[in-house]
């Protein structure tokens, strides 16, 4: 197994189908001596999920919690055929990393040719960050023209820990686009889309999938921190941000 330490998946009981707090998912990525997790909350036209204002008061979060850095983030849906999310614009500045995944109750599978649509559409959005598991076989797609305009777009590819036991059928899809991407040189990130404390951190599905295809680790986002760090500030994030750091410059 790898030493991963960062985790680029996450979510909480705000969600609406996920079962721990954010303290007891920095707890658990503590434990196992984790450096980042992000906070990749659903985005609120999925069912259940937590409203803009959610996202807008991200700014209360402190950016490390017991030695682990935290990215306040999003887990957007493609909404439309032109790969239009649900992102709060409005509060953008306060998201720190964002990524889109085509979910049933908000994008219903249509054919090839729309579902890859709606997927291109969001990669060619320069506020993406990361697609998630595109292995799911609920959507038809073409991964060639998908992996070409990631490529194209410097957008990452993640890899779900998840998908092998909770979207059955992902694995020849998942495998099918890590050898491809390891072909392209075009960087992966992992998450292990928790929804449950345990699952935080544990990768074993796609580090042996990674192993089966001779995944290069340096196209490995989640094997140091500066490499995810380095790739969101190249896009002009500010990350771990903080404002009672302005505060305290105030009474300094």
């Amino acid at each position: 197994m790898r030493n991963y330490v960062l985790d680029a998946h996450t979510h909480t009981l705000a969600c609406g189908h996920a079962y721990n707090t954010l303290l007891e998912l920095i707890e658990a990525a503590s434990q196992k001596n984790l450096e980042m997790i992000c906070l990749t909350e659903h985005a609120p036209e999925l069912p259940g999920a937590p409203n803009a204002l959610f996202f807008a008061n991200y700014r209360v979060i402190p950016g490390k919690i017991k030695n682990v850095k935290l990215l306040k983030g999003i887990e957007s849906n493609i909404m439309d055929v032109d790969g239009n999310t649900d992102i709060p614009m409005n509060y953008l500045d306060c998201i720190e990393i964002r990524s889109a995944s085509l979910h049933t109750p908000t994008f219903k599978p249509l054919s090839k040719n729309e579902n890859t649509s709606a997927v291109l559409g969001a990669i060619e959005n320069p506020e993406i960050d990361f697609i998630c598991h595109l292995g799911n076989p609920n959507y038809e797609l073409d991964y060639e023209a998908i992996l070409q305009q990631a490529k194209k777009d410097n957008t990452l590819i993640e890899i779900n820990n998840a998908s092998f036991f909770v979207r059955k059928g992902s694995k020849p899809n998942c495998s099918w686009i890590a050898n491809r991407c390891k072909e392209l040189e075009i960087p992966i990130i992992i998450g292990s889309d928790t929804h449950f404390a345990s699952d935080i951190g544990d990768f074993p599905y796609v580090d042996q999938l990674l192993n089966d295809v001779s995944f290069p680790d340096e196209l490995i986002i989640n094997l140091e921190t500066k490499r995810l760090i380095d790739y969101l500030e190249g896009k002009g994030r500010k990350l771990f941000a903080d404002p009672r750091d302005a505060a305290r410059e105030l009474f300094s």
